[in-house]
């Protein structure tokens, strides 16, 4: 079958699941006929090579040189219900805050199974969120995010934010009140014990401890997305809209982190009151340091932060026009200046200059694409000036002897193209449409 062909038969199947998913009231009888060859061919595929290798050390080149036979094995095994997930392997990824965030890395054969898993429950469950849910999902962005809060307090009639932070959210959701929520829709036993069975799988922590969880799902599994997502929508999202929604008071969420605005700092008040206890009957808990009822009254000046950027309030204009503005977070700034000159000095003897040179430009390519916006001109090209820097500190210390001076350094930078921030022309402008839950 051409590429083509292959591309619109699984299109045609998750289409197919999804147009079902979009009357409230379907329940999903028969998802384990989603798990065939077709669909774990379509994940392999799909799968990226290369990401890191669970505890089996099979990488996607390995397991695909008997492609064919592995997977009629593998659904074999599924059906008859003698399949189970492997123990995961532990890494530690650093955080903002100098802590490390734990991520669990599947074998390659599970991954295939959990991209099945999750591809029906996307498909199931996508069309049902909420329009102001933007993380993991498809055909929608952060930056989607920061227009939905721009459209929402620009015209100042909302100016009581509250952000929240759950205190360890992905490893605190019960797979009790998770599984709970999954049988309102789905009434295919063996496709949610397909899910139980991936909620426990062990974890083999870096100190060499077999860790069996009772709680969370880990972060790193493929699946983890779409289960989050679910679980937020029936406990936050959905209660939201039943109980405060209104042109008054809005919610944007990305992923676990969401905030909210409203007309009245009596109702905000109340609404982190009983936030609270609603969440708390899912076993899910605020940091209360980090959750805040902010006064954003342009009179007020104050700032709140989403997803790397501060949002503010600018100077009066001609007119009295006192406009909303976003610039780069202060902490996430500082993040990625650190984390780029630890690179370049982990790197530079390590690394071909010329590779070195194609990296960078793809670091800071990547720093513009996100926070690319016009206000935030001023931020970007200090992060440019603080990459440059320590490009030039570093790559001068590849040996003993300076490699070059400041001229010959600009001109290896010509060569090599490294980009400096975008005109304020071809930066991003957030929209005046507004956003609808």
């Amino acid at each position: 079958m051409s590429i083509l062909g292959k591309t619109e038969m699984y299109s045609n199947r998750w289409l197919r699941i999804g147009h079902a998913a979009g009357k409230a009231d379907t329940v999903f009888n028969s998802l384990m006929a989603h798990i065939n060859v077709e669909t774990l061919t379509e994940a392999y595929d799909c799968l990226d090579a290369t990401k890191a290798i669970g505890t089996d050390g099979v990488s996607k080149k390995a397991y695909g040189a008997k492609l064919e036979e592995n997977l009629k094995n593998l659904v074999a095994r599924i059906h008859i219900g003698s399949y189970k997930p492997q123990v995961k392997r532990e890494i530690l990824i650093p955080k903002a805050n100098g802590k490390m965030r734990p991520i669990a890395i599947s074998c390659f054969e599970d991954k295939l199974v959990e991209w099945a898993v999750g591809k029906i429950l996307t498909s199931m469950y996508d069309p049902t969120f909420i329009k102001n849910s933007f993380g993991f999902r498809e055909n929608r962005s952060a930056h989607g995010a920061i227009n939905a809060i721009y459209c929402s307090l620009k015209d100042n009639k909302r100016p009581n934010v509250v952000e929240i932070d759950f205190a360890s959210f992905f490893n605190s959701i019960s797979h009790k009140e998770l599984m709970k929520i999954l049988s309102k829709r789905i009434n295919d036993n063996r496709f949610k014990g397909l899910i139980g069975r991936f909620l426990k799988v062990g974890i083999m922590k870096q100190s060499g401890e077999l860790e069996n969880p009772e709680v969370g799902t880990p972060q790193g599994s493929i699946m983890s997305p779409v289960l989050a997502n679910i679980f937020l929508h029936e406990v936050l999202d959905q209660w939201f809209i039943k109980n405060y929604a209104s042109n008054a008071n809005i919610i944007v969420r990305y992923a676990d982190d969401a905030v909210f605005f409203f007309g009245s700092e009596d109702i905000a008040k109340k609404f982190v009151e009983e936030l609270g206890k609603r969440i708390a009957q899912y076993d899910l808990k605020l940091n209360e340091e980090k959750t805040n009822i902010i006064s954003f009254d342009k009179s007020k000046q104050n700032t709140f932060d989403f997803l790397g950027f501060t949002f503010y309030w600018g100077k009066k204009e001609r007119g009295g026009k006192q406009p909303l503005k976003i610039k780069t977070q202060q902490k996430a700034l500082h993040k990625k200046i650190q984390e780029f000159d630890h690179w370049i000095k982990s790197v530079r003897s390590q690394v071909k200059l010329k590779e070195i040179w194609k990296l960078t430009k793809a670091k800071l390519v990547g720093h513009y694409n996100y926070y690319g916006y016009a206000d935030n001109l001023p931020k970007l090209n200090h992060f440019y000036a603080e990459t440059i820097r320590s490009l030039f500190k570093w790559l001068n210390r590849r040996s003993q002897k300076s490699s070059f001076n400041w001229e010959q350094f600009k001109r290896r930078m010509e060569f090599n193209s490294i980009p400096t921030p975008p005109p304020m022309t071809a930066l991003k402008y957030l929209r005046r449409e507004w956003a609808y839950v």
